[in-house]
């Protein structure tokens, strides 16, 4: 049997520092979910808040991430699940300065909600996961690859080992996705500040230009 304290520290490391924001699946999650485990052991995590997690209400739970969002003062990485995961990737998109990765599982059929419409119009700016954790039929399993496209987001099969050994609550095959998503925003994040510096590089080689230029007597165009 498995420590379980290995994965504890996993999840303790899988976000290096950056804050997470639980998004659940409508419905009850028993105290043993891995969405209840993972904010158990990631530092800082919090979790979206609502009346009624039952409830399949659009509006409440947009504006409970979004209320969530706001109250948090550093840069987010959503995770979500179902129904959630819908409300959850429709708010990144109009949040890309509060959302620096979102990470889907189990995504929930938007058609089944007539959702389809409010769901972002293109892929999301930032960077997306999606994964099937749960045996789906070939026919779902499409809908949720067609969904990850739709978004831009990387996709993967991730099912939780069938055993008896507590660890498996962890889902440890997401916790490795989990810290991919989190290195890949941070060679973005690396990229984005190598491609500033080369522009500040540009922009002062070319006054240094100019001003070579002035000194012998032209006028620059």
């Amino acid at each position: 049997m498995t420590n379980t304290s290995h994965y504890s520290t996993e999840l303790a490391c899988a976000l290096n520092g950056y804050r997470a924001l639980m998004v659940p699946d409508s419905g009850i999650q028993h105290s043993q979910h891995w969405q209840n485990l993972w904010m158990q052991d990631i530092p800082r995590a919090s979790k979206i808040r609502l009346m009624d997690e039952s409830c399949t209400d659009w509006v409440k739970w947009r504006n409970s991430i979004i209320a969530s969002l706001i109250s948090i003062d550093e840069p987010v990485v959503l995770i979500a699940e179902g129904f959630g995961a819908l409300a959850a990737a429709s708010v990144a998109a109009e949040y890309p300065g509060k959302v620096i990765a979102v990470f889907i599982v189990d995504p929930a059929n938007p058609d089944q909600f007539d959702l389809r419409k409010k769901l972002p119009k293109k892929a999301l700016p930032m960077v997306t996961k999606v994964v099937i954790r749960k045996e789906y039929e070939v026919e779902a399993s499409i809908k949720i690859a067609a969904l990850a496209a739709h978004l831009g987001a990387d996709f993967s099969r991730l099912h939780s080992e069938d055993t008896n050994d507590s660890a498996a609550d962890y889902w440890p095959e997401g916790i490795q996705a989990l810290k991919l998503v989190v290195n890949k925003v941070e060679r973005k994040a690396e990229e984005i500040t190598q491609a500033r510096t080369k522009k500040v590089l540009a922009y002062l080689r070319a006054m240094k230009n100019v001003n070579a230029i002035k000194q012998l007597g032209y006028q620059p165009t």
